[in-house]
């Protein structure tokens, strides 16, 4: 279900990622190759730039985190506690069995208060964010 014509009206870089807004209307974040963990300090930076670019509109959101190893109990609860201000759903690509402990963990602990699913192609989860619309 891939189409062409879409393509990326706006894109900003962060300290650990690129985040960007397709023409689709779906938020995307891709952390760089080096990236397996964020603390509050960039979660905050990151929340800034979501807000900025979605103008306080909750958008359909996809995370790539594929290279996720930790995230800890204070980032779990900002997520939690921020996530709805920019995301009206949520798509997670993963591929371990860590990503989807942290993803299980954070769901059970913090209730996000958006669906959320993780998937393990990009393709498949945008097919889904697409699906809710």
């Amino acid at each position: 279900m891939k189409n062409e014509n879409i393509h990326i009206i706006r894109e900003e870089k962060c300290s650990t990622g690129t985040i960007s807004l397709r023409s689709d209307k779906i938020l995307m974040y891709q952390p760089f190759e080096h990236i397996n963990t964020v603390n509050v300090d960039e979660l905050n930076e990151m929340y800034a730039i979501f807000m900025d670019i979605t103008g306080g509109v909750p958008h359909l959101y996809y995370t790539d985190n594929t290279n996720t190893k930790s995230f800890g109990a204070e980032e779990r609860i900002l997520v939690s506690n921020t996530f709805h201000h920019f995301a009206s759903a949520c798509g997670i690509k993963e591929n371990s069995a860590i990503t989807r402990f942290i993803t299980h963990s954070i769901v059970y602990l913090n209730k996000p208060k958006i669906p959320l699913k993780m998937f393990k192609t990009e393709e498949a989860a945008i097919n889904w964010l697409k699906s809710l619309n």
